[in-house]
């Protein structure tokens, strides 16, 4: 049987919006097509007269949103983060379209939140943020001219993911939460620094590419949990070379 995305799952990330006014049609736009929770991260207040003059109808989402000081704290709870993003590149390797990447939230939701973040109005989501994402979508636009209005990009978005239907999985699979999947990538890199596999000046670099390579497997709990015991396992062993030193 065909099943639609759960759109309940969904949340819409704002980081570091400029304008009020971009923030009310953000809200429009998710009320268009279903989506109810909005996240601002860092950026200028929901409840500005000019945001609610552009929600018109839609404010509402305003009143409930909720803001952040980091990304990383807006992520905690989700199970995968999509970030939207108009350049290429191979750390944002695969480049969903919004059709594509609503198919694979059909049966991601089911068990998943998920938050489909957006970049300010200028500069769209740094490689940092991005890094903390899961899947990368961009949408197709003129070469010469490929960076949508925010809100714009919000609705086209959102329409792809309210229409998407497809058959799914009896099992849909549970992920683990973003804040746990970043907790085993700090290890992570600690470890891989500790033992000289990672530049301790610029750890950042491979870290970004192992980040992409393994958010694209998309981790359930005790997969995670694994990774966790190998991390810690190998600092044991540095711990006991030292030692014997």
């Amino acid at each position: 049987m065909k099943e639609k995305v759960n759109l309940n799952a969904l949340s819409i990330i704002l980081v570091r919006p400029k304008f009020h006014e971009n923030i009310g049609s953000v809200a429009r736009a998710m009320k268009n097509m279903g989506l109810t929770r909005l996240m601002i991260v860092n950026g200028c207040s929901p409840l500005h007269p000019n945001a609610y003059k552009l929600a018109s109808g839609a404010e509402d989402i305003l009143e409930r949103a909720e803001e952040f000081f980091r990304f990383e704290e807006a992520l905690s709870e989700m199970g995968c983060v999509v970030g939207t993003t108009s350049r290429g590149g191979k750390e944002r390797q695969p480049l969903l379209t919004p059709k594509i990447l609503a198919k694979k939230l059909v049966s991601l939701s089911k068990k998943n939140l998920i938050g489909l973040a957006f970049g300010s109005e200028k500069e769209g989501l740094t490689n940092e943020e991005l890094s903390l994402c899961h899947l990368y979508v961009r949408i197709p636009s003129v070469e010469s001219f490929a960076s949508l209005n925010l809100a714009q990009a919000v609705m086209v978005v959102c329409y792809e993911v309210s229409q998407a239907f497809m058959d799914i999985p009896k099992q849909a699979v549970r992920l683990a939460e973003a804040e746990k999947v970043e907790r085993m990538f700090e290890h992570m890199e600690k470890t891989l620094t500790q033992i000289g596999f990672l530049d301790s000046d610029h750890p950042k670099r491979i870290m970004r590419v192992l980040r992409n390579l393994f958010g694209r497997s998309q981790m359930d709990e005790r997969e995670v949990q694994i990774l966790q015991g190998i991390w810690s396992q190998m600092d044991r062993y540095v711990r006991i070379g030292k030692k014997a030193k």
